[in-house]
């Protein structure tokens, strides 16, 4: 099924004491590219992360946000180190004895100098933390990849009605081919009778030549080709997996081959004909761009 690169998800997990939400979006980019916004204390789950992501997205822009909440990080233990804050306490005597200071040592002047160290939080118990993580991604990228999908659905029915139309225009240069050749042809001929007195000989050389300049001029081959090229193109739209690149490579192919039927036509309706046809292909060429 095509798959859109545009894409967004959002799911939450709940256990005995946290809340985990996961967040995914995502916009076109060349290639895979994740940027990740995790809590500290999410810092270590972010290769098992990119490990779940990467088996279901192969290109795109993609940001993974992870919030967490919940009890489990309010209820923290708080640990005085005794024997560190007696220690603070002698030297903070002896420093006043040493200079001849009066006054008290209160708890503040002890706290001032040594918080850091006399106040020790005992992290909250996290055990449950990589299972609800997991669970909200899991969660966030069901709804992401529904959404890629649906757009990308979008995308290939109109990408399929576009190759309708070009397949309409190339039967149209095939109809118009052996007329095209045939009136450039004639047109030859009387150029050349135009100048020639009494016209050519039936076996000269020079019909020859102008049988050989209106076959430079046959873009049956082209035609083949981009008739090749939309079958391709048609096909991949209902490959599994990533195929946006391929259809841009063939699409460049159908680009190239265009216009080469303009540089070889003369013929004013061929032309009308070949810039409707590149126009198509642009339009595709865009839609494209949003094709994982």
């Amino acid at each position: 099924m095509t798959k859109s690169m545009t894409g967004y998800g959002r799911s939450t997990a709940s256990g005995n004491s946290l809340t985990v939400t996961a967040e995914l979006k995502s916009v076109n980019s060349r290639y895979l590219d994740i940027k990740y916004k995790l809590p500290k204390m999410a810092a270590s789950l972010e290769p098992s992360l990119k490990n779940q992501l990467q088996q279901v997205v192969s290109r795109g822009k993609l940001e993974v946000t992870i919030d967490i909440d919940g009890e489990g990080l309010r209820n923290r233990e708080i640990s005085i180190d005794w024997e560190l804050a007696e220690t603070y306490m002698d030297k903070l005597k002896v420093i006043r004895n040493a200079f001849g200071m009066r006054g008290d040592i209160t708890i503040d002047t002890l706290l001032a100098q040594s918080s850091d160290i006399l106040l020790e939080e005992k992290q909250p118990e996290l055990t449950e933390l990589p299972d609800l993580v997991s669970e909200a991604l899991q969660g966030a990228m069901q709804l992401f990849i529904e959404m890629r999908s649906t757009e990308g659905a979008a995308l290939a029915k109109d990408i399929r009605h576009r190759i309708a139309g070009l397949q309409s225009m190339l039967q149209e240069l095939r109809e118009l081919r052996p007329h095209v050749m045939q009136a450039y042809k004639n047109r030859v001929e009387e150029r050349i009778n135009h100048y020639v007195d009494g016209g050519l000989p039936e076996n000269s050389r020079l019909y020859q030549e102008i049988a050989l300049l209106a076959e430079k001029g046959d873009i049956t081959e082209e035609i083949i080709r981009l008739e090749s090229h939309v079958e391709q193109l048609r096909n991949n739209l209902d490959k599994e997996g990533p195929i946006g690149r391929t259809c841009d490579f063939i699409l460049q192919e159908m680009q190239r081959e265009a216009n080469t039927i303009g540089s070889k036509s003369t013929d004013a309706s061929i032309s009308v004909i070949v810039v409707s046809m590149k126009s198509e292909l642009e339009k595709i060429k865009e839609q494209v761009q949003n094709i994982e």
